[in-house]
């Protein structure tokens, strides 16, 4: 049977037959008719379909003659793209326009400009979005994670949470929650250079963002790091592989999980790294993870217990430095 048609019946009970006073009534899609199925009585006929005209025998097909677009963006839905009265003192065909004509279009203008913000929060919605996809594409953030952030954006500024903070810290805190819930975390470091805001302060934002929207922020996983310090750190597969198994083998003992995800993850990859002879000094992972070389000493000195443990072969699992070392 073609997608495009209705043929099925379904009971509507929001109406009762005029007739019997029976409120079982047997809508058919089909043939356009509300019948009650008590008497008999068709209640309306030539009912109008909601349905596509085309009729469609696969799946391509169905797509094929959709002409339905993609789903509104919050964030191409702020920029503005809207028919604008300009300020200008010459018509399209470049005639100078007469002084009463343009206080009429200069009203104009300044109506449709307010018409347009009437909402709590909009005015300052279209600098909020520009701030956003600045951060973005210097953060490189895939679509998912803009979109959140700009629904995130969206909300705080109908919740009023700007007032008495600046719009880049509160951009920066809906990227910081946007990249955890969808599991492409970024740290605050990383955030605080490219929008120039302190760590405290987004922070700050985005603790006043989980109380107010009562956002589900899942917690941070030291594994989601690996394969971007990793990257940057021009190592191997199979370090990544190997630094994966260890936090793997930690979070079995129970043992990471009260420390910072971050510090885990770069020991983890520091310990992968000697295990398959590509070393790189501590004070490299250290700046690329965004922690100290204090740090990452201690974890260090917090998984030299478990380290004859993990899943290093034997005979490769390399000797830890102590807490007060020098950095390698």
């Amino acid at each position: 049977m073609p997608s495009g048609t209705h043929a099925e019946t379904i009971i509507d009970e929001e109406r009762s037959c005029p007739e019997c006073g029976s409120e079982h009534l047997v809508r058919d899609y089909a043939r356009g008719e509300l019948v009650c199925d008590a008497c008999g009585l068709v209640v309306s006929e030539s009912a109008i379909d909601e349905g596509p005209e085309w009729a469609a025998y696969s799946a391509e097909e169905n797509q094929r003659l959709s002409r339905t677009g993609a789903p509104r963006s919050i964030v191409a839905g702020a920029s503005s793209l809207t028919t604008v009265i300009p300020l200008s003192t010459k018509d399209a065909r470049g005639n100078t326009i007469p002084l009463k004509e343009r206080e009429k279009f200069y009203r104009m203008r300044k109506l449709q400009h307010h018409s347009g913000h009437s909402r709590p929060g909009e005015r300052s919605l279209p600098e909020t979005i520009r701030s956003l996809e600045r951060v973005a594409a210097h953060m490189g953030l895939p679509k998912p994670v803009k979109e959140e952030a700009g629904f995130i954006c969206k909300k705080a500024l109908e919740k009023g949470l700007v007032r008495g903070r600046s719009i880049e810290g509160v951009v920066a805190a809906a990227v910081y929650a946007a990249c955890r819930i969808n599991e492409v975390p970024r740290t605050l470091d990383e955030l605080q250079q490219v929008t120039g805001i302190r760590k405290k302060v987004i922070g700050k934002a985005y603790g006043a963002l989980l109380r107010s929207l009562t956002l589900r922020v899942p917690p941070s996983r030291p594994a989601d790091y690996v394969s971007r310090f990793c990257s940057k750190l021009g190592l191997s597969n199979a370090v990544q592989a190997e630094a994966l198994k260890i936090l793997k083998e930690l979070e079995k003992m129970d043992t990471s999980m009260s420390l910072s995800p971050i510090g885990t993850a770069a020991a983890a990859i520091y310990l992968a790294s000697l295990a398959h002879g590509e070393r790189r000094p501590q004070k490299a992972i250290a700046k690329v993870a965004g922690v100290s070389e204090v740090t990452l000493r201690n974890r260090f000195q917090f998984m030299e217990g478990y380290v004859e443990q993990l899943v290093m072969p034997r005979g490769r699992a390399p000797k830890l430095p102590s807490p007060s070392g020098p950095a390698r």
